[in-house]
């Protein structure tokens, strides 16, 4: 049937998108994606191959490992790929089968129904014998959609029971035994102690109960090039629970205070550590009185009486440090930044001296003076629009009349850019011509975007604007200002700032 049409043009973009549930959640050694996104992505592979329609296309890709399909917004992966789509830059998608794409068939309908056919982009579900270019999505791939979601949660539920018996067993489940132990041959429930990785743990131990910081023990622990959990997994051949993080594997502060608080390693086995959180999807810890705990289950490598001791160290140490607000982030690691001093300094720094982020430097007060002058500017173009929208209203033009008009011209650009796309596909426009206008109907169509979405904030007089005037009149970035107006502040070597807003 593919070979029936006719040879689609070089700059059109398919882009092969990949997911694997999160129940899957490690990688074989030297791996860097699970075998299951390898599977899809031959399978896709074959699918283009076998239509010549496909053959000069450019073919891009993007997969979400170990993320659930029941949300959309938390995988980065999809959100970048629909974010290209919207650009234009994708004309596109070809998935395994409709729950790669996503397990929430109303949410995934509305992208099959409303979102895809606006945007011009074709979606190609191989499994289900689906494509939007030859079908329309219909009751069947609807129903689908929806065995999918269902199976998909009560496979949840019957797993969830299952850890729980297992749990209250005191059987270890965890795809990986944590530092220091690993699984016993012949009983996958049961952890033996790692005589190598043990001795680190005790040292860390040992060093905190003299008083040395998380951040001191992981600098001397890379200072001596004792491996990091990852990597000494890596050595020793075993699979690995797979994190991205960017930067070079070493330890790290967080890394040794996960350890300190770790109950396990006083013989005890601790379950339902973590919960989803049921807006996004992601990992949140448990509250410790929902854990569940059973002691004496396999060989402690710290007594209790040393554990409680460093628990009893932390709690005193740390009570002012989980109080206080961090404000700012490393542009290059993500990692907060350490604001004790004058100067802002990546943490990372301390346990690796030699990393980029150790270039990372720059004046707390500078910072602060910078984002409340970024923040000035951006309030003041939004009441410069409010009071422009205030003068038309008092000459007769109404805001309801402006946003009609915006609105219009909006369908009007987004109309002409979608032929524009098939003048391409056609040859009636050479890509110079279309790469232009294409460039002119983006800006044109993010101006529009802007202007409707600042006229309906400014629309109901009654309505409570979420930014106040008065900011304009503040001098100082105080905590107050920080929660309302600012999202995040990421910081680069040389002083640069990105900063996000929250309106």
């Amino acid at each position: 049937m593919g070979n029936e049409r006719k040879s689609l043009p070089d700059s059109y973009t398919i882009c092969m998108y990949m997911r694997l549930s999160n129940e899957d959640d490690f990688f074989p050694r030297g791996k860097e994606e699970s075998g299951s996104i390898t599977a899809q992505r031959g399978l896709i592979q074959n699918y283009i191959r076998q239509h010549d329609e496909f053959k000069k296309c450019r073919v891009i890709e993007r997969f979400d490992d170990g993320l659930s399909g029941r949300y959309f917004d938390s995988r980065p992966a999809f959100t970048e790929m629909i974010e290209l789509c919207k650009k234009g830059k994708v004309n596109c998608i070809i998935v395994k089968d409709c729950s790669r794409f996503g397990r929430d068939y109303v949410e995934l309908g509305n992208y099959l129904e409303q979102v895809f056919p606006f945007l011009g982009i074709r979606f190609i579900s191989v499994n289900d014998h689906y494509d939007s270019d030859l079908q329309e999505g219909g009751l069947d791939i609807a129903f689908k959609n929806l065995v999918y979601d269902y199976y998909s949660r009560e496979l949840s539920k019957k797993e969830k029971i299952a850890k729980t018996r297992l749990a209250k067993q005191g059987k270890y489940s965890s795809v990986q035994a944590i530092y220091g132990y690993q699984k016993k041959a012949d009983d996958k429930h049961s952890l033996e102690i790692d005589p190598e990785a043990a001795e680190v743990v005790k040292e860390i131990f040992a060093m905190r109960l003299k008083g040395t910081g998380p951040a001191l023990i992981a600098r001397e622990l890379n200072k001596r090039g004792i491996l990091c959990p990852t990597d000494y997994r890596l050595s020793k051949g075993w699979n690995v629970v797979h994190r991205k993080r960017k930067g070079l594997p070493c330890w790290l502060a967080s890394q040794v205070f996960s350890i300190l608080t770790n109950e396990e390693y006083t013989g005890a086995v601790v379950a339902h550590k973590n919960k989803a959180d049921p807006a996004t999807g992601k990992s949140v810890p448990r509250p410790i009185e929902e854990r569940i705990v059973v002691h004496d289950m396999h060989e402690a490598i710290v007594s209790k009486e040393d554990f409680e001791a460093v628990q009893k160290m932390i709690c005193r140490e740390g009570t002012r440090k989980l109080e206080k607000k961090i404000f700012y982030q490393c542009g290059i690691c993500g990692r907060t930044l350490d604001c004790t001093s004058a100067n802002m300094y990546c943490k990372r720094k301390g346990v690796v001296p030699d990393s980029e982020c150790a270039r990372l430097k720059m004046n707390k007060a500078k910072a602060d003076a910078a984002v409340l002058q970024d923040l000035k500017a951006a309030v003041t173009n939004l009441f410069t629009e409010q009071d422009r929208q205030l003068k038309m209203k008092s000459k007769g033009i109404s805001p309801e009349a402006e946003l009609k008009d915006a609105e219009k011209r909006l369908q009007t650009v987004e109309k002409a850019k979608r032929m524009l796309f098939e003048k391409l596909a056609d040859r009636s426009v050479d890509r110079e011509n279309f790469k232009t206008k294409k460039a002119g109907y983006d800006l044109e169509i993010e101006r529009l975007k802007e202007k409707i979405k600042i006229i309906r904030a400014t629309m109901d007089e009654e309505a409570e604007m979420d930014v106040d005037r008065s900011i304009l009149g503040e001098k100082e970035l105080t905590k107050e200002i920080w929660d309302r107006y600012i999202e995040s502040v990421e910081v680069f070597p040389g002083e640069r700032l990105t900063v996000k807003f929250k309106f």
